[in-house]
């Protein structure tokens, strides 16, 4: 019992902190973040942005670009598990996830899914995943600080084990990341 309020605690910490900011994007136009096309996800541009702006892009008809943020948002997160100490933070990109897809609600959420699901059909992923490894590979490594996660962690609540990475090397980092979680040829 002991570990699973371990778990539970930072989770139901996490979610309750970004409960408002989706409550509000639901409700308001002017907070949700502008909709962001392929070529305006920049290094500096973290995952908590790119995806409280999907729901934006949604509204607005622009689907592949949401299915681009929530794609680059994985990678970017995968990025920053690598370089952010504290295991207990690397869950906020699912609850996340779980936030915007309430945020958006059930007719927009399916859509999204079944839009996402042709988009990485076998006939589809090659083609669209070589795209999103050229881009990826032409911004580099994100630049911005990992906050979203950090914030989220044991460590933001107790003030042990937090942090990056010591050493933590950004371009092996996203290497590894390109290689492994994208699966980028070359």
């Amino acid at each position: 019992m002991q570990g699973f309020l371990r778990t539970a605690a930072p989770l139901g910490l996490l979610l309750l902190s970004l409960a408002p900011a989706a409550h509000a994007q639901q409700n308001s136009d002017d907070i949700a973040p502008p909709c962001l096309s392929r070529a305006q996800i920049t290094a500096s541009v973290n995952p908590a942005v790119m995806m409280a702006a999907l729901p934006r892009c949604l509204q607005e008809g622009r689907t592949q670009e949401a299915i681009d943020l929530y794609n680059f948002a994985g990678v970017f997160s995968n990025f920053d598990r690598q370089r952010v100490a504290d295991e207990s933070a690397h869950g906020v990109y699912s609850a996340m996830k779980a936030v915007i897809g309430e945020s958006m609600g059930e007719e927009a959420q399916t859509r999204f899914n079944d839009a996402l699901r042709a988009q990485l059909a076998p006939d589809k992923a090659p083609a669209y995943i070589a795209g999103v490894c050229k881009h990826a590979k032409r911004i580099g490594p994100p630049s911005y600080a990992p906050t979203y996660m950090l914030n989220h962690g044991m460590a933001a609540f107790t003030g042990k084990g937090g942090g990056l990475v010591p050493d933590f090397n950004p371009q092996q980092g996203w290497q590894n990341t390109l290689s492994n979680y994208l699966k980028c040829p070359g």
